[in-house]
């Protein structure tokens, strides 16, 4: 080897059976190292890597074709089951609105009494047949919870306290049920006990109802007669 590089050979004698021995060893050795490299790597096995992919399909609906909507229809006209009383006629709204402004009579005579709601001449008081209810009793005895404005108690004595349960220091309660007539008073006979904590307070509950005067209740503005519950209590706050 030294004698190829320049400085080593400086008198410029090549060895070329030394040159061409060292370029076969050399090729043999390349191609020996290659040949291994070969068989290395021939029982080596390439394993494709597969990978599963999840696939999800969606099916899209078609869109549905919008339908045509309609015209718009008059409203209907709503009626009630139950019929107004005989007397009251019902009027229905009208659909197609007039335009048209209807004649005025300057020589016909305005009579107020037309336009007073009231059964006076010139109205309608017996009524439409067919179509109309039958007329609201007012002589009959109505609930609280039906009448237009309940009885509201104008002047009530106070209960006599009975004397044993006053000395005994006992208190207690009466829950009364009776009728309020149209005059705003009590008939003795309309009065019922419904619960009392003790029987000695249920005379005196009695006789101070049948002494109170209530304003009566009403039913489009006429008194009616009501059934009324009140409770009466007895306490000895002041009695002492």
């Amino acid at each position: 080897m030294f004698d190829v590089l320049v400085e080593s050979n400086r008198r410029g004698q090549r060895d070329v059976k030394g040159v061409i021995l060292g370029m076969f060893t050399s090729t043999l050795f390349q191609g020996a190292v290659m040949v291994g490299a070969v068989f290395a790597t021939m029982g080596v096995t390439q394993e494709a890597q597969t990978v599963d992919i999840d696939t999800i399909m969606l099916v899209m609906d078609e869109p549905k074709p919008e339908e045509e909507k309609p015209e718009d229809e008059p409203p209907p006209i709503v009626t009630s089951l139950n019929p107004p009383p005989k007397g009251f006629q019902v009027l229905s709204a009208p659909v197609d609105i007039p335009t048209e402004i209807p004649p005025v009579n300057l020589q016909e005579r305005f009579d107020p009494r037309d336009y007073s709601g009231v059964g006076v001449e010139g109205g309608v008081f017996s009524g439409l047949e067919g179509g109309t209810g039958p007329v609201v009793d007012l002589a009959q005895v109505f609930a609280e919870a039906v009448v237009d404005e309940v009885p509201e108690r104008i002047s009530c004595p106070i209960p006599e306290y009975p004397r044993m349960m006053q000395q005994a220091n006992i208190e207690g309660q009466v829950l009364l049920q009776f009728i309020v007539e149209t005059d705003g008073h009590v008939r003795g006979g309309n009065i019922d006990v419904l619960s009392s904590s003790h029987k000695a307070f249920e005379g005196p509950a009695e006789e101070m109802i049948a002494k109170c005067l209530f304003r009566p209740g009403r039913v489009r503005a006429s008194p009616v007669r009501v059934l009324v519950q009140m409770p009466i209590i007895f306490n000895l706050q002041g009695r002492r």
